[in-house]
């Protein structure tokens, strides 16, 4: 063979190496490096943004898991709350010594790939009832709600409420409970007033308890301690509220004599 014929075949042969090196090794993973990392296991079979396997907490993308995550990183944290649902199956979990762990899983599986500020989310773990074939098709168990900071505060020169996103929980994220200690430490000149905390039960529908009233008071009580000493004298009281926004049916007010 002439030997410029093998020379060519033999540079052939090494630039489509060198070019088959050069998009595995750095053309690929750059177009598609950012989706490994910020996406789960796609498929487009799937109707939900974040759906799971039975007993599984390895999140799987579907439909608008694309619109989902960038709604998520175009919210200001100084404006939203996002409360995270998780979800499982009691039959998933009837050998674990703690059921909710799957729940938990599966919202901290969830989080790897969905950029939400710790500061103003909040985690919720209820169980589901079975109400289809989700033993063998993929389900949704983490669901995301967005609520306004607007509407979980309301704050004047004398008043504060605020009001809790979960209904069953006591737990502010920080985003709201820093409001109401900066609001707090302004008004350290009225300690020597009467403090007035008012929890309110949600009065629509099937309606709470005065008890749970009570129990948001305790709560806002406890974290007005840590900014410091309470006034001289503080009262705890409860009532009930039947308002059409169900957010402003589970809050606790604080004013001053």
């Amino acid at each position: 063979m002439n030997i410029r014929i093998l020379a060519y075949i033999v540079l052939l042969a090494g630039w489509i190496a060198f070019c088959y090196w050069l998009y595995a090794e750095q053309i690929a993973p750059r177009w598609h490096g950012n989706r490994e990392k910020s996406w789960p296991e796609y498929s487009e079979d799937i109707p939900y943004p974040l759906a799971f396997r039975w007993g599984s907490d390895v999140p799987l993308a579907g439909q608008g898991f694309g619109a989902l995550k960038q709604q998520l990183e175009q919210v200001d944290s100084t404006d939203e709350v996002v409360v995270i649902y998780g979800h499982y199956f009691r039959d998933e979990t009837a050998d674990q010594p703690k059921p909710d762990a799957l729940g938990y899983a599966r919202i901290r599986r969830a989080l790897e790939y969905l950029d939400i500020p710790k500061r103003r989310r909040l985690i919720d773990i209820s169980i589901q009832e079975i109400t289809a074939d989700v033993r063998s098709n993929p389900f949704e168990a983490v669901e995301v709600e967005q609520m306004q900071v607007r509407d979980c505060i309301r704050m004047t020169v004398d008043t504060f409420e605020v009001c809790f996103p979960i209904r069953d929980s006591l737990t502010l994220p920080d985003i709201l409970a820093d409001q109401l200690k900066n609001w707090m430490l302004e008004k350290q000149v009225a300690v020597k007033h009467v403090m007035h905390i008012v929890g309110i039960a949600d009065g629509g529908g099937i309606a709470e308890p005065m008890d749970m009233g009570m129990d948001r008071a305790l709560s806002i009580k406890k974290l007005i301690q840590q900014t410091g000493e309470l006034p001289d004298s503080t009262e705890l009281t409860s009532g009930q509220r039947n308002h059409p926004l169900a957010l402003r049916n589970r809050c606790v007010m604080i004013y001053f004599d």
